[in-house]
């Protein structure tokens, strides 16, 4: 997508005129799911070669949702197995290439948190609570003018079923709970 494009799509979004909105490209940005890929190598100094490696990778589980199975565990042990071999023939390049078998050998999978729908949840789904909302205690109208303000949504359809969902499970607001509420 252009630059043009993104100030059209914003223009539309907030009723301003296109011509008074910048769109301006990160050139140092890169994907998250690929950049979370490089976590187990860049959490021990990568691309530079640091001894602690050997002592810390592999780890030994990953604990994550199926839901992201693909976009973030399949890369993360595609990248590293890749990698990482890269990284010791640097080291010692008289000793042979081993290959590891990954950044972790056991990936622990836990249930998906879902909402009274069986949707999982989600913030672009407007279906999450701030936990400093539940510690500081919000207004229903505050909590409704937020949904609204965040740009989460960007859905119509699922920000009135947000909103629905959101007065009918906290008529009154949510009270305030201080830190007990997040135990």
């Amino acid at each position: 997508r252009s630059e043009a494009e993104a100030c059209a799509k914003a223009s539309e979004k907030l009723g301003v005129p296109s011509d008074l909105l910048r769109a301006e490209r990160d050139e140092d940005v890169l994907d998250t799911w690929f950049s979370s890929g490089l976590f187990p190598l860049v959490a021990l100094g990568w691309p530079r070669c640091d001894p602690r490696r050997s002592e810390y990778y592999p780890f030994s589980v990953l604990e994550t949702g199926s839901d992201i199975l693909f976009f973030w565990v399949a890369r993360m042990v595609m990248m590293c197995s890749h990698l990482a071999p890269l990284e010791a023939e640097q080291e010692e390049k008289e000793q042979p290439l081993e290959r590891t078998p990954g950044p972790f050998p056991h990936v622990f999978l836990h249930p998906m948190v879902r909402d009274s729908q069986g949707r999982k949840m989600s913030k672009s789904l407007g279906n999450v609570v701030d936990p400093l909302d539940l510690i500081e205690g919000k207004e229903l109208d505050v909590l409704v003018a937020e949904l609204k303000e965040r740009g989460n949504v960007t859905d119509e359809k699922e920000l009135k079923t947000a909103e629905k969902a959101l007065r009918k499970d906290f008529p009154k607001g949510i009270p305030e709970c201080g830190t007990d509420g997040m135990r």
